[in-house]
């Protein structure tokens, strides 16, 4: 099972009740993890989760071995761990192409119970984001259509990212987009990102000040501010305000700042002490090498 399926069940359908270490790390029991496979080799027969979560063992355990038994029939659904990442991406696309929200998050879900979430990211929702760009400035996909997405998606990213447990005292990083950049996906994704490799990632949202950027950074103690750049158009006012961030940051909090390659090299050249990664992967493994300092 994939953390993000775990936190869901638990979340939802309080499946199990783990204890928790000092740390804050989730502790199963042995009739958790009893309970955790039972369930989940019923709901790969073709059960709804919401049918069997309250369930007792014995029951489980009757459920499993009259599937044993009835091996006829129609074969059961697919297990979502045999999901194919280009089928949760061309399904997405699809939903997307017929402005089907319900069934664009249900896909995406899916896919977040079935893959990692660094496979999720840059193999489902980088394609299908850029997919969604190309085909909205050739006009294959109307602006309702796009929004639509970009809604679904988002709501989707705040999820996932509620899903991804860290310990106490894990490292913080907040997120967010500077002053007049209302594309806030990147700065979602460098979130997710981030609580993927265990730390404990806070979303701030887009079109925020610098002020009020380093202000928070103090406030909670980050010890990395994550700035996601989008639009060309904004190049000459991301200097000033990505230059005010570094300014108003306490010298101990890294600034990582990512986004398209010609806008971090206009900002390489005038801009000091920040980080430029212009691919999730890269901020990724970056933080995998920090997280056990702290």
């Amino acid at each position: 099972m994939t953390p993000a399926l775990l936190r869901a069940w638990e979340k939802r359908y309080g499946v199990v009740e783990p204890a928790r270490s000092e740390g804050g790390q989730r502790l199963y029991s042995d009739d958790d993890v009893q309970r955790l496979s039972l369930l989940h080799r019923v709901v790969e027969e073709g059960r709804n989760i919401s049918q069997v979560a309250s369930l007792s063992l014995a029951d489980l355990q009757d459920l499993v071995e009259e599937d044993q038994m009835e091996r006829v029939g129609p074969p059961a659904p697919q297990p979502l761990g045999s999901v194919s990442v280009l089928g949760i991406l061309e399904g997405a696309r699809r939903a997307v192409g017929e402005m089907d929200p319900i069934q664009l998050e249900r896909i995406l879900t899916r896919g977040a119970m079935a893959i990692s979430v660094p496979t999720l990211i840059d193999d489902v929702l980088i394609p299908l984001l850029d997919g969604i760009g190309i085909s909205w400035e050739k006009g294959k996909l109307g602006p309702a259509q796009e929004h639509l997405a970009s809604v679904v998606i988002r709501r989707f990213l705040e999820w996932l990212l509620n899903t991804v447990d860290v310990g106490e005292g894990a490292p913080i990083l907040i997120a967010a987009t500077p002053a007049r950049e209302h594309h806030e996906l990147g700065a979602l994704l460098s979130a997710v990102s981030a609580a993927s490799e265990g730390w404990k990632a806070i979303y701030l949202g887009p079109d925020l000040p610098a002020g009020e950027i380093a202000s928070a950074a103090r406030r909670l103690g980050a010890q990395v501010a994550a700035i996601s750049l989008v639009d060309p158009a904004l190049s000459e006012s991301f200097v000033a305000e990505i230059m005010a961030l570094r300014e108003a940051l306490p010298p101990s909090v890294r600034l990582v700042v990512g986004g398209p390659a010609p806008i971090l090299s206009a900002l390489r050249l005038r801009v000091r002490d920040t980080e430029f990664l212009a691919a999730l992967p890269e901020l990724r493994e970056n933080l995998r090498r920090e997280v056990g300092r702290f």
